[in-house]
């Protein structure tokens, strides 16, 4: 008797099965993996051929896992769609079924390759998620160009070490030579200079008075600062103006050599300072996952020795708290800029209370800063208005002991040294305080780009409500002119000569400065901030350190291309405004290059004498030769706004997020007592907008690596969506 199929026996053919069954001529469900596979036990051997990948099953979670291993043949596209295990065809559904729920984004995991070709994680607030987002609303605004296809967006771009032996091989090849006098404390005053607020791990002059004891020591066997003097000397000399690569090379290698022989079994003080040397050093040469590595097992010995907690500190004399104090400062210091830098999950937690007002440090409290914009944007994909308030008001009050908090980390108030060195220190907390609005803000400048660029494509009208509210347009407003001061406050570094070579923190700054700035373009912000000046300043201050770092040559690039990409958006918005002119000009006078351009066999529309206006008259370019007028300026803030896709002009809107005469809260220092009274007073009123969910995945569905997607989570007034990119 023939079998009666049910309706939950029928099933669809599948449009593609996984080599296994191909081989063995079985049947295969679609699925990643398929049945067969599943109840064979090989799962990890499923396998399609390049292709659109079959649809995951139904019950599978909305949480994607990595597959065990990606075949390495694959081009970056398939690879990552092979690792996300997710079919492209099924993100825009997934995204919908996410936006039509209110529950929170499910976490996407984003890879790229690095420099040896394996997969690394990269997080919301990596500065290469940001720099995907743009090449996405580059490609949206005006299609392909040498910034959305270099063939290094998908690769993390690292240095490798130099082609030296191993740092192992000093087990059998002996100790490394100790310099002179003079050259080890030249060594040390470039350290503590290129260094300054970033490692206040020693005092200079603690270093210098016990030189020269260590520099006598004989050779029985290392002393136990050996590797602290070594790797001291090694980021001196890779920092100098000098060519002294070989050499920092050499006392690097051989400073690791003995932090593992000495400290890498028992948790000390000396090791936990070793290992903060090594990340430095790392940083500097372009190897940030070999850092991080290395800032991590600095963070475990920390905690080992309790160095997390106050309470722990004060049960030592006075120096040694004041040692454990510093040490603790400076891992957050690094642990901060490694986790915003790299979009990965904090190694380290802050227990104190970094606004008390005795010994208030101001890289401390501003460490904390950074770590609830982690926590509380980028951790939960969520902004609203009460986060950005108390985000906001945690600036204010940092900014109204600014001065103050200089005095506990022992940095200079003054632009320039003594010996007329320009204060890095400042210019770091300065940067690095630019740095923490712009992570904070840049959500709302992506999604106001966004809805310009899409709003030019949906040829619709704008409208105040479209563009942005006045509580985004002030957010997107502090994003783009905080980029424009870090790259005001960065110039001073073209008036010295010996500047250090490699300072990756400042490197890291200027380049996200000059990616907001070039973003800032499509959003016809250019009307309202200097952005051409702001762009090429920065691309001008990467060239500084582009012959010796790697990262700042590739950052350099970036920019370049960007810069380019930028050009033709403004050279094609401006040609589109010029056009709608001469539109409406040659509709009431006509025009007679038409008539040229008739004769030589091109066809035109000759407008009716009697017409007084003709929206639809067509006219042709212009011959050779015709002297056009000059395009409107970029940088020019009376310039008025035109938009490709439409013929109306709208009017310039003001950037009211700080103004010269009001900036009572600025790095100068002003009328303190009042901000500290009263700092909560300071424009609230201007943040309230609806809670939002921010999808920070956005880039094309070919392309499924981070994207990014803004919509409102209004109670009252949800019909007003952010556009589907």
């Amino acid at each position: 008797m023939p079998h009666r199929y049910s309706a939950d026996d029928s099933r669809r053919r599948c449009l593609k099965a996984c080599e296994n069954c191909k081989r063995r001529k079985e049947r295969c469900n679609g699925v990643l993996p398929c049945g067969r596979c599943i109840s064979r036990r090989v799962e990890h051997e499923c396998r399609f051929t390049n292709g659109p990948m079959p649809q995951p099953q139904e019950e599978q979670s909305t949480h994607f896992e990595l597959a065990e291993s990606t075949p390495h043949t694959m081009g970056p596209e398939q690879a990552i769609d092979q690792v996300l295990n997710v079919p492209n065809g099924h993100i825009e559904h997934h995204r919908e079924r996410v936006q039509s729920s209110v529950a929170p984004v499910p976490q996407f995991t984003r890879l790229i390759r690095d420099s040896k070709g394996k997969y690394m994680f990269i997080g919301d607030s990596a500065n290469l998620s940001f720099l995907q987002n743009i090449r996405r609303l580059v490609e949206a605004s005006i299609g392909t160009c040498a910034f959305t296809e270099d063939p290094l967006r998908y690769m993390m771009v690292e240095d490798a070490p130099p082609e030296q032996k191993h740092w192992l091989d000093f087990h059998t090849s002996g100790p490394v030579d100790k310099p002179s006098l003079p050259e080890a404390t030249r060594l040390i005053s470039q350290y503590m200079l290129a260094t300054n607020c970033v490692l206040d791990l020693f005092d200079e002059s603690e270093l210098l008075a016990y030189l020269p004891r260590w520099l006598e020591g004989g050779s029985e066997g290392p002393e136990p600062y050996s590797p602290i003097y070594y790797l001291i000397l090694a980021i001196g000399a890779q920092t100098s103006s000098d060519d002294k690569d070989d050499v920092a090379e050499l006392y690097f290698n051989y400073g690791r050599y003995l932090t593992a022989l000495l400290y890498m079994e028992e948790p000390s003080l000396p090791s936990v300072q070793s290992h903060i040397l090594i990340a430095t050093y790392m940083l500097g040469g372009a190897r940030r996952n070999a850092a991080f590595i290395q800032l991590g097992t600095a963070a475990r010995a920390a905690h080992a020795l309790g160095l997390h907690k106050r309470e722990v500190s004060d049960l030592f004399a006075g120096a040694e708290r004041r040692t454990r104090e510093r040490t603790w400062k400076v891992l957050r210091v690094l642990d901060s800029f490694m986790s915003s830098s790299l979009g990965r999950p904090y190694s380290t937690s802050e227990t104190r209370d970094t606004t008390a007002k005795d010994n208030y440090s101001a890289a401390a409290n501003l460490c904390a800063i950074f770590e609830h914009i982690e926590t509380l944007v980028y951790a939960k994909r969520m902004v609203s208005t009460e986060v950005v308030q108390q985000i906001s008001k945690e600036h204010r009050y940092w900014t109204a002991r600014f001065h103050e908090g200089l005095k506990e980390d022992g940095i200079s108030p003054e632009d320039y040294l003594p010996g007329g060195h320009p204060n890095i220190g400042l210019i770091h907390l300065k940067e690095a305080y630019y740095w923490s609005i712009i992570l904070l803000t840049r959500p709302f400048l992506i999604e106001y780009v966004s809805i310009q660029i899409e709003n030019r494509r949906m040829l619709t009208a704008r409208s105040e409500q479209t563009v942005g509210r006045p509580s985004n347009q002030t957010l997107v407003d502090a994003c783009v002119d905080s980029a424009v001061r870090t790259v005001n406050l960065l110039n001073i570094l073209h008036s010295y000569r010996n500047i250090p070579k490699r300072l990756p923190f400042i490197v890291n700054s200027i380049f996200i400065a000059g990616m907001v700035a070039g973003i800032a373009f499509l959003g016809d912000l250019d009307r309202s901030f200097p952005l051409v000046k702001a762009l090429q300043d920065a691309q001008a201050i990467l060239r500084l350190f582009s012959l010796h770092d790697t990262l700042a040559k590739r950052h350099l690039v970036i920019l370049e291309y960007l810069q380019m990409a930028c050009d033709t958006y403004v050279e094609r918005r401006d040609r589109q405004k010029m056009d709608g002119h001469r539109r409406t000009i040659g509709s009431i006078f006509g025009v007679i290059h038409e008539h040229e351009n008739v004769s030589r066999g091109m066809s035109a529309a000759i407008p009716d004498v009697g017409t007084t206006s003709s929206p639809h008259v067509s006219v042709a370019e212009p011959p050779e030769g015709f002297n056009q007028p000059n395009p409107p300026q970029p940088h020019q803030s009376g310039t008025t706004a035109f938009d490709p896709n439409f013929q109306s002009e709208q009017g310039t809107s003001e950037s009211p997020w700080v103004s010269e005469q009001s900036q009572s809260i600025s790095l100068t220092g002003a009328p303190n007592d009042l901000l500290l009274n009263d700092f909560d007073a300071y424009n609230d009123q201007v943040l309230e907008f609806s809670p939002r969910t921010l999808w920070f995945d956005a880039y094309e569905e070919n392309n499924p690596l981070w994207r990014l997607q803004g919509f409102f989570e209004s109670s009252a007034a949800t019909d007003q969506s952010v556009p589907q990119l």
